[in-house]
């Protein structure tokens, strides 16, 4: 795959905390990057992109989460997902209804925290 200047930049800076913080694998950062793409071409412009990013890598860190990967690639695709519909609460609504089978307390602490999030 022959990457352009800026998207080989995008893809650096994206997995130095991956790799930094929690030793990613090759595959977690494509995985990471694709969910990235798919924020950026939801949102206005890159920097917006780039401010989710880096406000989801740090609760991240400050929650101490099991397993940080696994937790931002699916933000970073909810969030894409708020975006691309324009409507937040909408899109968390049908996250939770439409999400696991099961609704437990885990789910509903996320639409919660979803609902609240500021980024």
């Amino acid at each position: 795959m022959i990457l352009d200047e800026r998207t080989t930049t995008v893809y650096s800076s994206i997995s130095q905390p991956l790799i930094g913080f929690w030793g990613a694998t090759a595959s977690q950062v494509k995985d990471i990057y694709e969910a990235y793409k798919s924020l950026w071409s939801s949102t206005p412009n890159e920097a917006y992109a780039r401010d989710v990013y880096d406000s989801l890598v740090a609760i991240a860190l400050t929650e101490d989460m099991a397993c940080p990967i696994a937790w931002l690639s699916a933000e970073l695709r909810f969030e894409a997902f708020a975006a691309a519909t324009g409507d937040r609460k909408w899109a968390a609504l049908m996250d939770l209804t439409y999400g696991p089978a099961i609704k437990d307390d885990r789910a509903l602490d996320l639409y919660n925290e979803r609902m609240t999030r500021e980024l």
